[in-house]
């Protein structure tokens, strides 16, 4: 066997022990402190500029980004939230935050809308990162739903997410939907689906994600909707090459993921005329 193969081989005898090791992450009071901060400072700023005419983020760049995003050239940005100028520190912990854009032509906000609070169909419409979700509960404006979210990999990640959403309507035309999750559960078996309801501890947890925000921006306008999905999470932070979370499962990229995730799914509903 030559040296090249040893190599190979070797690599993947690290990966499977690897694998069956659960690097344990504790979520600290300091971690979630730092976030519950920046995700004060992130949702005062969202407040600025409801009821006007910058509401969206796209409003505030040059014109000629929203000219793309309505010529059908869909992105993902990243975003980070200042305090005073100053960034945020997150001791243990990593925060993500991300921006998604679209614009929905011949789609009305009210259907838009509806679609989004629909938690029964999030995993028909995002089956790459949702594998099971249901509305659990609905009064009036608020709504609660369960999404189990999944990431295939070497080593397959499954959670179990419940979330509180409340959809505010500001006039006619613009919309805002603002999800808080409540509970991020680690399936302890994640290859056992009939045990996907049994989660580890929270002091065995690897920390993938604890906390999942999601905001979604939607105004009627140019014969369709405009949709922002904006993102914000926190896990804990990358480690070395022997960080199981880093090395095997990559979920670093799982936010992302899930936003694009939001932006086929649209899209998909939506698609453009030719």
């Amino acid at each position: 066997m030559n040296s090249a193969r040893k190599s190979y081989f070797s690599r993947l005898i690290l990966m499977a022990l690897l694998a069956s090791v659960t690097v344990r992450a504790e979520l600290k009071p300091e971690t979630v402190a730092a976030f519950d901060h920046y995700v004060k400072a992130a949702e005062d700023e969202m407040d600025k500029h409801k009821g006007f005419r910058d509401f969206l983020w796209l409003d505030r760049q040059d014109p000629k980004e929203k000219s793309m995003v309505w010529l059908g050239q869909s992105t993902i940005v990243p975003l980070t939230t200042l305090d005073h100028g100053q960034e945020i520190e997150v001791p243990g912990g990593a925060i993500q935050h991300w921006l998604g854009l679209t614009f929905l032509e011949k789609a009305s906000l009210d259907k838009v809308s509806m679609a989004l609070l629909n938690f029964n169909e999030y995993f028909h419409m995002i089956p790459l990162q949702i594998m099971e979700s249901k509305t659990t509960k609905h009064e009036g404006d608020n709504y609660d739903g369960f999404l189990r979210l999944y990431k295939k990999q070497v080593s397959s990640v499954v959670l179990n997410v419940t979330e509180n959403a409340k959809y505010t309507q500001i006039d006619p035309m613009r919309a805002v939907i603002a999800c808080h999750s409540t509970h991020i559960g680690e399936v302890e078996r994640p290859r056992k689906k009939k045990t996907y309801d049994q989660e580890r501890a929270d002091e065995d947890a690897a920390g993938y994600l604890w906390r999942l925000n999601v905001y979604l921006r939607m105004e009627e306008a140019d014969n369709g909707v405009y949709v922002e999905i904006e993102m914000i999470t926190l896990a804990r932070p990358s480690g070395g090459i022997l960080d199981k979370s880093r090395y095997l499962n990559g979920f670093q990229s799982f936010p992302k993921e899930l936003v694009q995730g939001y932006i086929a799914a649209l899209e998909n509903i939506y698609p453009r005329r030719k």
